[in-house]
């Protein structure tokens, strides 16, 4: 985990005490209950609950806890099963965290969110402008142009309008870094699948508009164009690190049974989630590709 993450960022706004049972539900897709906890087995019982094992926050009834985004609800932190897979919020492989309104896919579908069509931000909050967080990229540096559009296809040298930089701001890295999963850099350039040598920009829309590329459809190169990850933000995904499209870990990282050392998940000794036996993220924390970070 290359990408420094900061403790505390301004543009988000905790709800209510943030955290979860086991960082997020069961990221292996077994079932969720309607009050967002998840039993070891998946079972759910009649009335929607299940056997409870820690729940999924801090809340009395060990229940979820809604997260907001710079004042605003969004899908992936209102403690609702949005497209109805049966999975909720850090539970849905396609949520990216609070400032996401989208469930069913990578694409944010937030207004003002990742609007220009080449000039590029923080791909992973609310906001458009690079005002908070000083991040700076253009889709014309990308010489595997993951934005088809005529306005940005690449150029070499690109246009003297867009900007590549070799480094990113300190800025970027603390408001930024809490918000990029494991396996991706700051503008949506991911590792998918995880492991391989491919990376696609999870941002990819294709000709009305839409977003296109989720988990499902994350080998589709058409779907989720490639990109190049910048490496002056990226937030690399480590052997025994949870990441986006990796939900599981090998069993070389529980050797004899004894689990990962919380520094080989999580750096600066962070608070391991997103496996079965995780305890809850504690009260104001939200679980990001296997790591509770801190949103208030």
């Amino acid at each position: 985990m290359t990408q420094a993450r900061a403790l505390w960022m301004t543009s988000i706004l905790v709800f209510a005490c943030g955290g979860d049972d086991d960082g997020g539900g069961d990221v292996d897709g077994s079932a969720v209950g309607i009050d967002g906890s998840v039993a070891s087995d998946g079972s759910v019982t009649s009335d929607g609950s299940v056997a409870s094992d820690g729940g999924w926050g801090m809340l009395p009834d060990g229940g979820c806890a809604q997260v907001m985004c710079q004042g605003h609800l969004y899908q992936c932190g209102n403690c609702e099963d949005d497209d109805g897979d049966g999975l909720i919020d850090w539970a849905d492989p396609n949520c990216l965290g609070p400032c996401d309104n989208n469930e069913a896919g990578f694409d944010l579908q937030i207004p003002g969110g990742d609007a220009q069509p080449c000039a590029l931000d923080c791909y992973f909050d609310q906001d458009e402008g690079r005002g908070n967080d000083m991040c700076l990229w253009d889709h014309r540096c990308d010489p595997l142009e993951p934005d088809r559009s005529p306005l940005c296809r690449h150029s070499d040298p690109p246009p003297p309008q867009a900007t590549c930089p070799s480094t990113q701001t300190a800025q970027c890295a603390e408001v930024c870094g809490p918000l990029t999963p494991n396996g991706c850099d700051c503008f949506g350039c991911c590792n998918l699948p995880s492991g391989g040598d491919r990376w696609v920009f999870i941002g990819t829309r294709n000709a009305a508009g839409q977003g296109t590329c989720n988990i499902d459809t994350m080998n589709d190169d058409t779907a989720c164009r490639p990109c190049t990850p910048v490496a002056a933000c990226l937030n690399d995904c480590g052997p025994c690190e949870l990441c986006l499209g990796r939900t599981t870990l090998p069993p070389e990282c529980f050797p004899d049974d004894g689990g990962v050392p919380p520094g080989e998940r999580c750096e600066e000794g962070g608070q391991a989630c997103g496996l079965p036996d995780d305890p809850p993220c504690p009260s104001g924390h939200y679980c990001i590709t296997g790591c509770c970070q801190l949103f208030g």
